[in-house]
C-alpha cells in the first residue's frame, strides 16, 4: 500500500547544512505542471505570432492612411484651384454682362435697329490719333506674327501663310477667346477662334500649339499659339464680321498710316454706324471719368 502510494508520487531532495531536506510531490500534480508549462509555451508562441500579424496589419493600415490622406490633401488642393478658377471665370463672366448691358442701355441695342440709310456720313479725318489707335487695339489688324519671311496664298475665305514651324502667332485686337481646339483633326487642325468688338471674330488655324482656353480676355498682341502642323509651316488666318467674310488681305496690313483704306474700300461693314457708336461710347466712357473724377475730388 505505501509502495503504491509512493509510485504515485515525485520526491525532491535538498541537501544543505542542515541536513537533508525531502518534498514529494504527487505525479498528478507533476502532470499538471508539464501541461500547463507546455500551454504557456504554445500560448505564448500564439500570442507572439498574433501581436505581430496585429502589427503588421497596423503598420498597412498606417500606410493605407497616409495614402488615403494623401490623396485627400490633393483632392482637396485641386478642389480649392477650381474653386479659385471658376470664381475667377465667375468674375470675368459677370465683368463682361455688366460691359455687355451697359452697352445695350446706352446706344439701345436691344430694342432698336439702326437703318444704315438713315446714319449720317461719318468723318474719318475727324478721328484722333488716339481714337485710331483705339479702333485699331478693338478691331483685328495686322499680321498675327512677326517675321518677314512668309509667303501668302488666298482660300475662298482666309488666308494660308507659309511661315517658319513654331513661329509664335499674336492676338490682331483686343477679344475673349471664344473656341480653342488642342488636337489635331481634320479641317484646320489645332486653332484658336477669338471674338472681338462690334461683331468681329478672329481664327488663328494650322498651330502645332495651343497657348490660351477658352473664356481668356487675350489682349492685341498677346501670344496664343504657335504655328505650325506635323511636316508642315503654314498658318490659316481669318476675319469675320457678323458671320459674314470680309477682306482679309486687308485688314491683315490694315495700320494706323493707311487707316482710311480698310474703311474706304470694305463694303461688308457699315463703317458709319461703327464709327458713330465708337464716338459715343468714347464720349460716355470719358463722361464717367469725368464723373468720378469730381465725385473724388467732391468727397475730399
Amino acid at each position: 500500500m505505501k509502495s503504491g502510494n509512493i509510485r504515485d508520487k515525485f520526491i525532491i531532495s535538498i541537501v544543505d547544512n542542515n541536513g537533508v531536506k525531502q518534498f514529494s510531490i504527487h505525479r498528478l500534480v507533476k502532470r499538471f505542471i508539464f501541461y500547463f508549462v507546455i500551454f504557456f509555451v504554445i500560448s505564448s508562441i500564439i500570442v507572439f505570432f498574433t501581436i505581430k500579424f496585429l502589427a503588421n496589419e497596423l503598420k498597412e493600415m498606417k500606410a493605407e492612411k497616409n495614402l488615403i490622406l494623401d490623396k485627400y490633401i490633393h483632392i482637396y488642393d485641386k478642389n480649392e484651384n477650381i474653386k479659385q478658377q471658376v470664381e475667377i471665370s465667375q468674375y470675368k463672366l459677370d465683368e463682361i454682362n455688366r460691359r455687355i448691358f451697359e452697352l445695350e442701355d446706352i446706344i439701345s441695342m436691344k430694342d432698336s435697329v439702326v437703318n444704315n440709310d438713315n446714319v449720317a456720313e461719318y468723318d474719318i479725318s475727324s478721328l484722333s490719333e488716339s481714337k485710331k489707335h483705339t479702333i485699331l487695339q478693338l478691331l483685328p489688324n495686322s499680321l498675327p506674327f512677326y517675321s518677314d519671311d512668309f509667303s501668302t496664298s488666298s482660300l475662298k475665305s482666309g488666308l494660308i501663310f507659309d511661315i517658319p514651324k513654331e513661329t509664335p502667332i499674336y492676338a490682331t485686337a483686343d477679344g475673349i477667346v471664344d473656341l480653342t481646339r488642342d488636337n489635331y483633326t481634320k479641317g484646320i487642325g489645332k486653332f484658336v477662334k477669338i471674338v472681338h468688338s462690334f461683331g468681329f471674330t478672329s481664327i488663328y488655324g494650322y498651330l502645332s500649339k495651343v497657348n490660351v482656353k477658352r473664356g481668356d480676355i487675350a489682349r492685341k498682341g498677346q501670344l496664343i499659339g504657335y504655328a505650325g502642323i506635323p511636316n508642315a509651316k503654314n498658318l490659316y488666318y481669318d476675319i469675320r464680321f457678323l458671320g459674314s467674310e470680309v477682306d482679309v488681305e486687308r485688314f491683315a496690313y490694315w495700320n494706323i498710316d493707311n487707316f482710311a483704306s480698310v474703311i474706304n474700300q470694305d463694303s461688308i461693314v457699315n463703317w458709319d454706324s461703327l464709327l458713330w457708336t465708337f464716338d459715343d461710347i468714347i464720349k460716355i466712357n470719358d463722361h464717367k471719368i469725368f464723373s468720378e473724377q469730381f465725385t473724388s475730388l467732391d468727397k475730399q
